[in-house]
């Protein structure tokens, strides 16, 4: 299916997509930051930068787009691009790769690393924030 969008609205489209400080990155921070948690974001001294890092603890969070990080779990947030196939399936892989990579290494480096999805954290935020601080 080809796009429907001239290629310069479609490039305005993709520049805001914001790849730090999402929606759903800001619940978690607000939520952990109200029960006197405290911890760096976006840690560029980490493989990945994580955006959620309890340095003395050694635990990195991140917090995954379903379609961006490709998450197979059904919902909403996670279609799959029906136009340009050819370019969104390889590019999608990547990121499940390198997501893979970054992992591996920080818990080589004794880190222990936390995924939270999207549709977890928006479908049912209070059940997730609970296992967190189960974690923490």
């Amino acid at each position: 299916m080809a796009d429907t969008i001239a290629p310069e609205r479609r490039s305005e489209i993709m520049s805001h997509i914001k790849s730090k400080d999402t929606s759903i990155e800001l619940m978690v921070r607000r939520y952990l930051f109200a029960l006197g948690y405290r911890y760096r974001i976006n840690y560029k001294a980490l493989p990945g930068k994580p955006d959620i890092v309890f340095t003395k603890k050694k635990i990195a969070i991140f917090i995954h787009g379903c379609y961006w990080h490709g998450h197979d779990c059904g919902s909403r947030y996670a279609h799959s691009s029906k136009s340009n196939k050819a370019y969104w399936g390889p590019k999608i892989q990547r990121t499940q790769q390198r997501d893979q990579e970054h992992i591996a290494k920080l818990e080589a480096d004794g880190w222990r690393v936390i995924v939270l999805w999207e549709c977890q954290v928006r479908l049912d935020f209070d059940r997730i924030m609970l296992t967190l601080l189960n974690e923490l």
